[in-house]
């Protein structure tokens, strides 16, 4: 935790003071009590070198293993090993033994450190005299008081009992002995006894524990005490990597709530600077950015334009350098990200940065790419080596990416905005007697002019962020965060999905309505073509209980149509027969060939059917079903979601393939929609517009 915002002072006179005259009254007891010392020795027999060397290490495990639990709680279970050492080795042999294991295991790990602090030496030596010698001591001292057996050799509940008092001793000396050091850090009087508090409620709960492992020795001997010692470490280190993977999960739910903020954001903003900035403003709240640049790239000049460069927190000039060396010009150029963690990283990546008086060491660059066009490009650096992760790259270029989805929508708004002037400064030139229809006809082309601006900008970006966004966290946080949450970022990226299916129906029916639908026919083999339907549509048939049948008669030839059309009208069929029909319920696909004789559209055909056994449509409705937007009052509500597009979508794809659609509906029963396409598109008509379909019962699929 922290310190309180008081003056904080050094720590090493204390630690000093403490240590030291730690030191002295353990010399003083090795001296006064070393014919103890070889009484315990001899006790604990020729095993005693083992004993030592299991609780040596039991200290030295415990010392390492240490874990950040929560952000106050730092968990450190030495003082659990020292109370297993007491009663065993006696009060100068354990205290030894506890603090040297305990030192040499904090001098390793310091010696990793790439900062080392004179503070941390002190605290180390002499400090762990003060903070855990003198507590081993007082507590052994108690535990003899009280009667207790050195070493301990024959465990009853009374030694239990004893041992159990002087751990608590222990513990109570612990926190004694840490109270100047604390205060000395800035922290009140009242918080330092809150962490007290808690880390004795810690060691209380491995009091027993530690109790057991003396008492192991006397019944059961040294292999005991290690296997005891063995089962602590291991599970103090299954903890401690619980821990870390809490705190992981933590900061992906951070980092996931910091991109919503950031496409909030930027859905906001309608210049470029102030785009610009905003990405700025919210990239330093999740990475260091220190030093911060967004290039965009002038493809009329081959140059990259730096927008926004940030040198330590100070905002430089704009400035523009061509592409060609550099580390902007290399992501550019390859249409990938960058991470470099140390300056000698650029020869193994085959890179060269630009020269400066930027003395960095680590880079990170992202592309920005809207529409398969590389835009720009964001970069951070930093002074430090490998300063930046994997996750670091994975976050940029997803904010990278909704970036660049807005620049392009914002040039995209200038130019359509530049068009609607236009328009308007012709229409303003036309002939007076046409004024008031002209003027009509501008604040018509106004209004959807605007609307689709504000369409492209308000919908697209936030679209494509969401759908970028879940699917990079889907990939990435699968075993990182609660089943819960994760189901939560399926659920977006199943909305999202849903969504821009939408738009693209209505953008299908706007070109159909306008007559710029084109076909592109080919052929393909009907059999493989239903099987890859089948396919994809099983997993969505199987989540609803409901089996897909499949029949094609053997004498159905290959076809000239667009297949992908085809599949997409098969899709839209299946779909509304699995939702409506019921658990378990088969819905059956039967294909067969139609000669030229009895098609109804006077070529060679053939008939696909498409029949459930669901809800069924009422005689009203059927009059309907094929309209835009139009849903069934029972679909409406069996909830069971949908637009009303497809089966209009259907119908407008039949006849553009020169064919028929007819449905056959028992309300109850289920319904059977038929289709007749030309076996090739090229020699078939179009046929008249289909008409409402009269209301009969359900004939079953001939196939």
């Amino acid at each position: 935790m922290p310190p309180e915002p008081l003056q904080r002072r050094s720590v090493v006179p204390v630690f000093l003071v403490e240590g030291l005259a730690g030191l002295a009254l353990l010399l003083v007891l090795t001296w006064t009590e070393r014919e103890q010392t070889a009484a315990i020795l001899h006790s604990l027999g020729p095993n005693a070198p083992i004993l030592i060397a299991i609780l040596a290490g039991f200290t030295a495990a415990m010392t390492l293993l240490r874990f950040e639990l929560t952000e106050v709680i730092y968990v450190s279970l030495v003082a659990t090993s020292c109370i297993a050492v007491f009663p065993l080795l006696g009060p100068v042999l354990g205290s030894w033994v506890a603090l040297l294991a305990s030192m040499t295991a904090r001098l390793a790990s310091l010696l990793r450190k790439p900062k080392r602090t004179f503070e941390e030496a002190v605290r180390i030596v002499p400090g762990l005299f003060a903070v855990y010698g003198v507590p081993l001591m007082a507590a052994s001292w108690v535990y003899e008081a009280m009667g207790g057996e050195l070493p301990l050799l024959h465990p009853t509940p009374q030694a239990a009992l004893r041992a159990a008092v002087g751990g608590i001793v222990l513990i109570v000396m612990n926190n004694l002995m840490m109270f100047m050091p604390a205060r000395t850090y800035g922290y009140s009087v009242p918080r330092v006894f809150r962490l007290y508090a808690i880390d004795s409620s810690i060691y209380l709960v491995t009091l027993p524990y530690a109790v057991v492992t003396s008492l192991a020795y006397g019944s059961i001997g040294w292999g005991g005490v290690l296997a005891l010692a063995f089962t602590g470490a291991v599970a103090n280190f299954v903890a401690g990597n619980l821990s870390l993977l809490r705190a992981k999960s933590q900061q992906q739910l951070q980092r996931l709530a910091s991109l919503t903020n950031i496409g909030k954001t930027i859905s906001l903003r309608y210049t470029t600077d102030q785009l610009l900035m905003a990405i700025y403003t919210e990239c330093k709240k999740i990475v260091d950015c220190s030093l911060f640049t967004i290039a965009l790239l002038d493809e009329s000049t081959n140059e990259l334009s730096f927008e926004l460069d940030v040198r330590d927190h100070v905002f430089l000039p704009k400035d523009r350098i061509p592409v060609g060396e550099g580390l902007n010009s290399w992501v550019v150029k390859h249409h990938q990200p960058l991470l470099v963690g140390s300056v000698r990283d650029e020869k193994r990546f085959g890179v060269k940065a630009v020269q400066d008086t930027k003395k960095t060491e680590s880079w990170l660059g992202v592309p920005m790419i809207a529409r398969d066009r590389v835009i720009g490009v964001i970069s951070v650096e930093s002074y430090g080596k490998h300063a930046f992760t994997h996750d670091d790259m994975i976050l940029m270029t997803a904010i990278a990416n909704q970036a660049a989805v807005a620049i392009e929508n914002q040039q995209l708004y200038k130019d359509l905005e530049g068009l609607t002037y236009a328009l308007e400064a012709r229409v303003m030139d036309r002939t007076n007697e046409l004024r008031e229809a002209n003027l009509r006809l501008m604040a018509a082309d106004r209004s959807k002019n605007q609307f689709l601006a504000n369409m492209s900008h308000e919908l697209r970006t936030p679209l494509n962020s969401i759908i970028g966004f879940s699917s990079v966290l889907l990939e990435s946080t699968r075993n990182a965060i609660a089943p819960r949450f994760y189901k939560f970022l399926e659920n977006i990226h199943a909305a999202g999905n849903h969504l821009l299916e939408l738009i693209n129906d209505i953008l299908d029916l706007s070109k159909i309505e306008a007559g710029k639908m084109e076909l592109r026919p080919d052929v393909f083999d009907l059999h493989e073509t239903l099987a890859a339907v089948e396919r994809v549509m099983k997993g969505f048939a199987a989540e609803a209980n409901v089996r897909i049948v499949s029949f094609i008669d053997a004498d159905v030839p290959k076809v000239r149509l667009d297949e992908g059309r085809l599949k997409q009208i098969l899709f839209n069929l299946l779909s509304n027969a699995v939702k409506f029909s019921p658990n378990g319920g088969p819905v059956e696909v039967g294909v067969r060939r139609v000669p030229k004789a009895l098609s109804p559209i006077g070529v060679d055909a053939v008939r696909i059917d498409v029949s459930d056994q669901g809800i069924g449509i009422q005689p009203d409705d059927l009059q309907r079903i094929f309209d835009e937007f139009y849903q069934t009052e029972q679909g409406r509500r069996s909830r069971r979601g949908g637009t009303g597009l497809g089966l209009s979508l259907t119908r407008n794809f039949v006849e553009l393939h020169h064919g028929t659609i007819e449905v056959q509906s028992t309300p109850g029963q289920g319904s059977c929609f038929s289709l007749y396409l030309p076996v090739n598109y090229d020699e078939s008509k179009p046929v008249p517009m289909m008409q409402p379909p009269r209301p009969t019962a359900r004939a079953a699929p001939s196939a």
